[in-house]
């Protein structure tokens, strides 16, 4: 066979931008040709940018494939931020060398690495991956990821062996895992502290001693009878599930802490469900010890399941059916007993001002309404104060009795009325949409309310140019998508000028953070 030497193999890239989204993906082939075995290698990768994506991140990704869809709700919000729980010290963390610069920089998601089965073992596996690393489609600040899983395999402990080989070779070439997920990470970084942890302490991936099959495998019936527990948290509510917990309770104390094949007690999967009637009947039968359980196939403990449902339940609703209308009672009850129980800061020691202030995500327990932050009450302000001052400029644009074509005008809020009113605006017209934008900030500078159109209606009535700005169908959302955006895109998700101008001001740096500190579209 004619020898292979790496001299002789030349590397060729070719890319395609997706077809529906080409500001966000870009696919990347590398293919080894060698002068007489002819292609001999393959390599396949996604560059994904995030920031093009604008809040719609996991939504896209599951436009491209099931891989990036389950590969991006693992990992990261629908901003493309990486999930809270890789930051917390935990279980679930890893090696904790992957942390918040997940953010930055762009991802190669790398789908598929082949080699002839004639030159395999020769090291041209790993020489594909330092081509890409080396090339003009990796910066240092990007992060290279991979889910090892074979395509081919004949049976199950055939399967984990080609894993273990994939994971193996991976680990051998820099990639690291990425908390204890099935994902591995590579940083082009040489100074990223995945470069400093040897492959044999990396860590495994979380679960792998549960068979969930052990589980899947069975019927409804033999659920009920193996783990009658689980099976009534699931299936049941009222006082139906807290009359089964009791009764076995009674024929067996332990059975409320005994496990299912998955490692999940009880407690687990009634936080996961948010069965409130169950989880207050195994809170009453003391179940606290378990609340620290983190011994599962997920690696959670029962109120990281909570949390993690939630999460999921806003992400679904609010992306795939298009509106959320904040989390549900029994979800912010159940979360609050076991917070409560556990000893943990709650944000109100009283329910129902707990629940109220919980229920659009708050976090920091100061947002106006549940939802509008200190952090983006500033945004918001600011944005508003600058598109007042901005439209002053433009007035002397106008001359009486004569319409301005707004399309040509320099500030930028008018490119959110609608095409219509921009071509033929009169200056008591645009007047009148100044006043709103005035409104709006002096709202939020002097008051710690929630903002609506309803205050800033009632605010400006009587204002100069107003009503003629509503009879000719000028409308108050049209400032607030103005100021939304503005603010979005001059964020963390955006281009962060917002944090470059204010991080050394001390009254922007000293306010409180929350979870809802980038949720703009509570806003909208």
């Amino acid at each position: 066979m004619t020898s292979l030497q790496p001299e002789n193999v030349s590397f060729t890239f070719s890319t395609e931008f997706d077809y529906e989204y080409r500001r966000v993906f870009q696919n990347i082939s590398l293919e080894a040709t060698h002068p007489e075995l002819g292609s001999i290698a393959s390599l396949s990768a996604i560059k994904i940018w995030r920031r093009f994506c604008r809040g719609s991140f996991l939504e896209i990704m599951d436009a491209n494939s099931d891989e990036l869809h389950q590969f991006s709700v693992k990992l990261f919000d629908n901003f493309g931020r990486v999930r809270p729980w890789l930051l917390e010290p935990g279980n679930r963390c890893g090696t904790g060398c992957w942390g918040t610069e997940l953010n930055d920089g762009e991802i190669i998601y790398v789908l598929n690495i082949s080699v002839v089965k004639e030159v395999r073992g020769k090291g041209l596996g790993s020489t594909m991956l330092k081509e890409l690393v080396s090339s003009e489609h990796v910066d240092d600040r990007d992060t290279l990821m991979c889910w090892p899983t074979p395509t081919e395999f004949t049976d199950k402990s055939n399967w984990k062996f080609l894993q273990d080989k994939q994971i193996a070779f991976l680990r051998k070439n820099g990639f690291r895992r990425v908390g204890r997920t099935q994902f591995l990470a590579y940083s082009p970084n040489p100074n990223h502290l995945s470069r400093f942890i040897p492959a044999n302490d990396d860590a495994d991936e979380q679960g792998r001693e549960f068979d969930p099959s052990a589980i899947d495998n069975l019927s409804a019936e033999e659920v009920k009878q193996n783990y009658p527990i689980h099976f009534a948290v699931v299936n049941t509510h009222g006082q139906e599930v807290i009359d089964t917990i009791r009764r076995h309770y009674q024929s067996d104390p332990a059975c409320i802490h005994n496990p299912d094949a998955s490692g999940f007690t009880p407690i687990h999967a009634a936080l996961g469900r948010a069965n409130l009637n169950a989880v207050q009947v195994l809170l009453e039968l003391d179940v606290t010890e378990d609340l620290k359980n983190a011994k599962n196939i997920e690696g959670t403990t029962p109120l990281e399941s909570l949390t993690s449902a939630m999460q999921s339940s806003r992400e679904f609703l609010g992306i795939f059916m298009g509106q959320w209308d904040g989390y549900t009672q029994d979800d912010l009850t159940c979360e609050f007993l076991v917070k409560r129980v556990m000893g943990m800061p709650l944000i109100s020691n009283n329910l129902e001002e707990y629940i109220a202030k919980r229920r659009w995500g708050c976090t920091c327990g100061e947002c106006a309404g549940g939802w509008l932050s200190k952090h983006m009450r500033f945004r918001l302000c600011c944005a508003a104060g600058m598109a007042t001052d901005g439209m002053s400029f433009e007035m002397e644009s106008f001359q009486r009795g004569v319409p301005c074509n707004g399309v040509d005008m320099m500030d930028n809020v008018m490119c959110y009325l609608p095409l219509t009113l921009q071509q033929s605006l009169f200056k008591t017209f645009y007047v009148g949409y100044q006043s709103i934008f005035d409104a709006i900030y002096n709202f939020l500078e002097r008051t710690d309310e929630p903002l609506s159109k309803n205050v800033i209606l009632m605010r400006t009535l009587g204002e100069r140019g107003v009503s003629f700005f509503f009879s000719k169908g000028g409308q108050i959302k049209y400032a607030f998508d103005a100021i939304t955006h503005s603010s979005d895109k001059q964020s963390p998700l955006g281009d962060s000028s917002f944090e470059e101008t204010w991080e050394n001001d001390d009254q922007f740096m000293d306010l409180p953070t929350c979870s809802n500190d980038l949720e703009f579209s509570l806003v909208r």
